[in-house]
């Protein structure tokens, strides 16, 4: 039986921030799909192939304040221990331990989408639970803010897989994390 895919696709500005202190995302709006010239890089293609969803409680909530539910009805999972409000009937609220959580998962659905925040994807990466990573950087220093990565001391080997840019200055990179386990 094959497993599936989970994949951490997510922004950062080129300084390595998913969010501005405050968790404001505004300055991706530029970014945002407008369906022509790839501006925001290969998201539609990666999302049509998306068959879960799994975000932290602090994105699903900044999701919440939008209008509409931008995912419709795909399955999405939200790792949190506090009980929030359900966005749609295909929200599910999780909490416990994420390596359960992902192997019951991978036997349902093929494609998994991480989609953050940093905390989030952060866990994820030291468990070592991510298999790929497409990471598109955003021409913008925010100069501070929340970071994608933390500084824990571990290193991570990736295998690259591809770049591409983009004319709206996008660059999306795509990694095999699938040994991202950390280096000794």
């Amino acid at each position: 039986m094959t497993r599936g895919t989970v994949t951490l696709y997510i922004a950062a500005s080129l300084d390595g921030f998913v969010a501005t202190a405050d968790g404001g995302v505004e300055w991706l709006e530029e970014y945002a799909s407008d369906g022509e010239n790839g501006a925001d890089g290969n998201f539609e293609a990666f999302f049509a192939d998306v068959d879960c969803l799994v975000m932290g409680s602090r994105t699903y909530e900044q999701l919440l304040s939008f209008d509409g539910w931008p995912y419709g009805e795909r399955p999405t999972f939200v790792v949190t221990s506090r009980d929030l409000p359900l966005a749609t009937a295909h929200v599910e609220l999780v909490a416990g331990n994420l390596r359960e959580l992902v192997d019951g998962l991978e036997e349902r659905y093929d494609r998994i989408w991480l989609v953050g925040g940093a905390a989030l994807a952060q866990s994820f990466l030291r468990e070592g639970l991510v298999d790929e990573i497409r990471l598109t950087v955003v021409p913008v220093l925010l100069g501070g803010g929340i970071r994608l990565f933390d500084d824990d001391g571990t290193e991570h080997t990736l295998e690259t897989l591809e770049c591409t840019s983009f004319e709206s200055g996008l660059v999306e990179l795509r990694y095999d994390a699938s040994r991202c386990t950390p280096s000794v």
